[in-house]
């Protein structure tokens, strides 16, 4: 007789089942949900009175229980990801080499935790948790296989995780960066800062997305290793108003454009595949200006600090611009570069009449 079952420690249903009066069980991978269980009963479980009527399971199974083929497993999981390149290059970078040649049900604990530790060396405790979390899955994967039942990278303590400052550019920089800056490369930090839009958004416009004579461009996608498909978020498709000081860019970038993509690498003649190719053009550009260095994404940062200044602007039209879903992450990440703002304000204003007055305000 076959039966389902749920481990205390396991969020997936098990099918439980003898095989001479050795128990079995196996996981279904599938979550305990009404739905799921009446799955496994007219699936799953008739599958299974097959298999043993047929002896299949009196033949003693070799399952490996190597890391290196749980990791594998994971990754075949991930593969239709957008995400899966950086899961890839972790996994096959970052973990593989550590623990890829280890029986995973031997692995302990402190292996994982001085692994982490010597990651943090070079890298912020973020980055390590989402290593630890790709751990995490790997060996949940051998738990799966009933390969392992202990999953000893859960849980594990790390520092607090502090989120780097970043230091917009100023007017005068700006400045200084368009006028030092040529061809291409120019009108791509020009919209970069004129609309704060995503790098890799930038670099996946064509000419179809800029409408001069409606003042719109329109973001509907964005460029990620070589792919160009949909933003990261629903809010991220968009339409942004073109302002003035872009136009001529746009103009004069069109003149010498021979391609349906605004921006083509120069020495392939072929689309950027990253927007991380364009930081040796940024970095030799900020030399050439004696500015301090700063991730090409600043742009955007400018661009919201500097429209957060701009009374002409609520933050939810900000929001709306930058692709942001509402106004909480305008104000958690850019509050501070407002500070002060208030004390700008008109103080012949009488905030009890719905209009100015040059008398000062009287206080009864």
């Amino acid at each position: 007789m076959i039966s389902i079952i749920k481990k205390s420690a396991s969020k997936n249903l098990y099918v439980q089942f003898y095989i001479d009066s050795k128990c079995i069980q196996r996981s279904t991978k599938l979550k305990d949900t009404p739905k799921n269980r009446k799955f496994i009963e007219s699936k799953i479980i008739p599958s299974l009175e097959l298999k043993i009527a047929r002896g299949e399971f009196n033949q003693k199974q070799n399952i490996t229980h190597n890391f290196k083929f749980f990791a594998t497993q994971y990754l075949i999981s991930k593969d239709s990801l957008k995400t899966y390149d950086q899961l890839s290059n972790s996994v096959n970078n970052r973990i593989l080499p550590i623990f890829g040649d280890k029986e995973i049900d031997t692995i302990k604990r402190y292996e994982i935790k001085e692994f982490a530790i010597e990651r943090l060396k070079t890298a912020t405790p973020k980055t390590v948790r989402n290593i630890l979390n790709i751990i995490v899955a790997i060996i949940d994967i051998a738990i799966d296989y009933e390969v392992t039942s202990v999953n000893v990278a859960r849980n594990i303590p790390l520092p607090k995780h502090t989120k780097k400052e970043f230091e917009p550019f100023s007017q005068e920089e700006v400045n200084l960066i368009l006028s030092k800056a040529d061809g291409w490369f120019k009108t791509f930090l020009a919209i970069s800062f004129f609309t704060g839009a995503r790098t890799g958004e930038v670099l996946a416009l064509n000419w179809n997305d800029i409408n001069l004579e409606d003042g719109t461009i329109s973001i509907t996608k964005s460029l990620r290793n070589g792919i160009i498909d949909k933003p990261k978020t629903k809010t991220s498709i968009r339409d942004i108003p073109i302002f003035t000081p872009l136009v001529s860019y746009l103009k004069e970038h069109r003149k010498v454009s021979r391609t349906i993509s605004l921006f083509v690498n120069p020495h392939t003649g072929m689309m950027f595949y990253k927007s991380a190719k364009l930081t040796p053009y940024w970095k030799s550009l900020l030399e050439e200006c004696n500015l301090k260095y700063r991730i090409l994404y600043s742009s955007r940062h400018t661009f919201i600090s500097t429209m957060l200044k701009n009374s002409n602007f609520s933050m939810l039209d900000i929001a709306q611009i930058v692709g942001h879903s509402n106004t909480e992450m305008i104000v958690r990440n850019y509050a501070k570069f407002i500070k002060g703002e208030h004390l700008k304000m008109d103080r012949d204003l009488n905030i009890f009449t719905d209009k100015t007055t040059d008398s000062r305000l009287i206080i009864c």
